[in-house]
């Protein structure tokens, strides 16, 4: 049945939705983990390089991708030139790169820890490369997605570095800030924050509350970086078809798509948390830019006009306590 473009219209927010809860490992986090380890296989990371990104997989997991690719089926190699998959790898590999990119510009000016929000199979700190200057780094996660992410690092043998610290938080019950102070993060000193791959399945009212904790909490001149998927417009009928079998597709796994935001929409929202005046990666800019090397597709260019692209913000400066 063709979805109806009210398919496209977020959920109805609600106090009790928890930021990142699951009672099971995060299927879309494997996916994501996945993805990244064909980009190492396919193009060579030339994208994103992810030395980790098989290993994390754990030696099944990273044997399974590696069989699928060599096979016959639809991911198989030969038949992913203009797919679905493709596309969305790329996607993911380049909001990685700016992630990562952003990380290192802001630890040399001055950042010195480095928060991942819904971590999921992400390698930056177990890799340990980390840019001079920065001290700590910390892993925010679902107990349950944490818990199997761990194990799969152990059965590759890898574990984190003197300076790293998994944060397990059941976000129903727990304030990430207060977990993230308990494992040692200094509200004095700047941060970035990543936060990738997460607001989309989030009721707006879980994502207004993450914004309000890190605009509150953060030291001024910390970063956070992420990224959404863009609500069309009234008569952006295709986009909201698109919108709507995508979110179907996600919806299917258990992890549906919830918010969905305008650009002028989420500035209002960042300004009026305490952040200064954000920066708009979009797709459009991504391809003409970290893609510029290869043609897009028809499939890259449908999932851009879905996702909003990548969102780096600065938190504000704040005003004396007296002259609040």
């Amino acid at each position: 049945m063709t979805p109806t473009p009210r398919s496209a219209a977020p959920a109805p927010s609600t106090p009790q939705q928890p930021l990142l809860a699951s009672a099971r490992p995060s299927h879309t986090a494997l996916l994501c983990g996945i993805a990244r380890a064909r980009h190492q296989l396919i193009e060579g990371g030339e994208i994103f390089a992810d030395p980790l990104a098989l290993d994390i997989l754990g030696p099944a997991g990273a044997a399974q991708v590696r069989q699928a690719l060599e096979g016959d089926g639809p991911q198989g190699l030969a038949r992913d030139a203009g797919s679905f998959s493709q596309a969305m790898r790329g996607a993911l590999a380049v909001r990685s790169r700016i992630a990562e990119d952003t990380l290192r510009e802001a630890v040399a000016a001055g950042a010195t820890q480095y928060v991942v929000l819904g971590a999921g199979l992400d390698t930056f700190a177990l890799r340990g490369e980390w840019p001079r200057g920065l001290a700590r780094v910390f892993e925010v996660d679902h107990p349950s997605t944490q818990a199997w992410k761990r194990g799969l690092a152990a059965s590759a043998g890898l574990c984190m570095p003197p300076g790293a610290a998994y944060v397990p938080v059941d976000f129903e019950r727990q304030d990430f800030m207060e977990q993230l102070a308990a494992q040692g993060l200094d509200a004095g000193q700047r941060t970035v924050f990543s936060w990738l791959g997460v607001t989309m399945y989030l009721a707006p009212s879980a994502v207004q509350a993450t914004l309000a904790r890190i605009g509150a909490g953060a030291a001024p001149g910390s970063v956070l970086v992420f990224d959404y998927v863009r609500r069309p417009g009234a008569l952006q009928w295709g986009r909201k078809l698109a919108l709507g079998l995508m979110a179907r597709r996600f919806g299917r796994m258990g992890e549906p798509w919830r918010c969905f935001l305008r650009d002028a929409e989420l500035r209002a929202l960042l300004a009026g948390h305490g952040f200064e005046p954000a920066e708009f990666i979009t797709p459009a800019m991504i391809r003409s830019t970290l893609l510029a090397h290869r043609p897009s597709t028809r499939r890259q260019r449908v999932l851009g006009g879905l996702l909003g692209g990548v969102v780096r913000v600065r938190v504000g400066a704040r005003a004396p306590a007296a002259a609040r």
